[in-house]
């Protein structure tokens, strides 16, 4: 990188890239002053950068400097998991979309929350979600969140509702005996809904992907606009949809370990 292009990435996400992307496959393991170096920082300022990232677990100390952290592995094997799911289950995305012109979305539970893999828009509706690809909603307040749940083991149910329930739309569920209630009809229906509860005017419906064992994977959902749409009337799709994947994956040992 030229010293005038260093001098224009002042914001902090540009610096915090250029940190991270001082270290290499062939020298994983770099000093303060050579990550300053490569990065065109002042070496304070890298320092600061540095203690940060390493107070977050994005970096780590070694014997030599400092090298990648836990987090950023992490986020790495999301990233690779999340595309192989979303090049699996981009064509049932397409299909859902064309039958019920709704807003088509994939998403993955990580610890409490929602992430979204891959969204596709519905046909003439721009709604205002919270979600957007690589976001995050918590798991209570979406369809998406409950399907998965529903299929989890209790003591992982309980970690995900061990956090205060706030609420993010009119009807957000904040009670966890409430939502175990709802859980449990989620796992006899295979569909679960959310009516404003993480958006005002949003409606959801969802159906959790499946691994042979019964463990989810992910959950595929429509969304629309609330008192607008009988969502009852498109949970059938859904549900058909997640079904198709699930049983593809069943030829498809590359999700057991997803």
């Amino acid at each position: 990188m030229r010293s005038d292009e260093r001098n224009m990435r002042t914001g902090m996400i540009a610096r915090v890239a250029d940190v991270l992307g001082a270290f290499t496959a062939e020298e994983p393991v770099l000093r303060v002053s050579e990550i300053a170096r490569r990065s065109g920082l002042a070496k304070s300022v890298t320092s600061r950068i540095v203690a940060d990232l390493i107070d977050e677990d994005f970096l780590e100390r070694a014997d030599q400097g400092v090298r990648v952290g836990i987090r950023l592995f992490e986020l790495g094997e999301l990233a690779q998991r999340s595309k192989e799911l979303r090049r699996f289950a981009l064509g049932a995305m397409a299909d859902l979309r064309q039958a019920t012109g709704l807003t088509v979305q994939l998403s993955v539970l990580k610890a409490t929350d929602q992430v979204y893999v891959e969204i596709l828009q519905g046909r003439g509706t721009q709604l205002d979600m919270r979600s957007r690809v690589g976001g995050r909603v918590p798991a209570y307040a979406t369809a998406g969140g409950k399907a998965v749940l529903a299929h989890l083991p209790e003591e992982a149910v309980e970690q995900a509702l061990a956090i205060d329930m706030t609420p993010l739309g009119p009807r957000t569920i904040t009670e966890p005996a409430l939502l175990r209630r709802h859980l449990a009809r989620v796992r006899v229906e295979g569909v679960a809904y959310e009516d404003e509860e993480s958006n005002v005017g949003i409606t959801c419906a969802a159906s959790a992907i499946l691994r042979p064992d019964g463990s989810p994977i992910a959950a595929i959902s429509v969304t629309g606009p609330a008192g607008q749409i009988d969502m009852s009337q498109f949970a059938p799709a859904v549900k058909t949809a997640a079904l198709g994947l699930n049983r593809r994956i069943r030829s498809n040992s590359v999700f057991n370990n997803l």
